[in-house]
């Protein structure tokens, strides 16, 4: 027995598009910056304003989407897989929660202060590394959200579009996870690998979720209506 519900794949359709459509921002926003002399930048993975705080800003919405397929993911999942997929939402709300308040702070914050002021925040700056912020916001990226996918991926059994959601979260999953090398290492191009599965994988395991919950949504059975 599945117990699977319309309104989970309502809110697995619905968050599942909005993550493919902020992932389209995000990666247009990333062209434009590189295409603007960013490619040219000293330090990896530093974006200049404005492009900073435009990515800052999807990040926040992306956020409470990612929180919110996954629980449609665990309304989805089989019974005998729930135990998996709550640990899918367990981590995708640990993801949040790090990478929401970081940005958060300094989008709100930071930015309302006066510049002299604002630069000897160091706790809340971003770059260059090392820096608190920035390791708080890669344990998010990196290692919570590429558990999150990793779990979710034992939710879909089967074949047709389950198998390929499954191989889609498995591989940006382990991405993720292979992007905290950077990190570790100290080597920050390895963060790369990490931006290959959240900026590129997860919008693309999005769009074929959003397929997945419109056709589960569309075979659900109308409920009866009560003379």
């Amino acid at each position: 027995m599945r117990g699977r519900t319309s309104g989970g794949h309502r809110l697995g359709f619905r968050s599942a598009s909005s993550l493919v459509a902020l992932g389209a921002a995000y990666l247009l926003t990333g062209v434009a910056w590189l295409v603007s002399g960013g490619f040219r930048s000293l330090q990896p993975l530093q974006p200049s304003e404005p492009f900073l705080s435009i990515l800052e800003f999807l990040i926040l919405l992306t956020a409470p989407a990612v929180v919110a397929l996954m629980a449609a993911v665990h309304d989805h999942a089989p019974r005998d897989r729930k135990a998996a997929s709550v640990a899918a939402l367990a981590f995708a709300a640990a993801f949040a929660v790090l990478t929401g308040g970081v940005h958060f702070v300094r989008l709100i914050v930071v930015r309302q202060l006066p510049t002299e002021a604002a630069s000897r925040l160091t706790a809340v700056a971003l770059y260059p590394w090392p820096t608190v912020a920035l390791a708080l916001d890669l344990l998010a990226w990196d290692l919570f959200l590429g558990l999150a996918l990793l779990f979710g991926a034992c939710a879909f059994e089967g074949g047709g579009l389950h198998a390929v959601v499954r191989l889609a979260m498995r591989a940006s999953g382990a991405l993720c996870l292979l992007g905290i090398l950077g990190p570790l290492t100290g080597e920050m191009r390895l963060q790369f690998l990490s931006i290959l599965g959240y900026a590129f994988g997860l919008p693309a395991l999005s769009a074929v979720l959003a397929v997945l919950f419109r056709h589960a949504g569309s075979s659900d059975p109308r409920p009866e209506v009560a003379d």
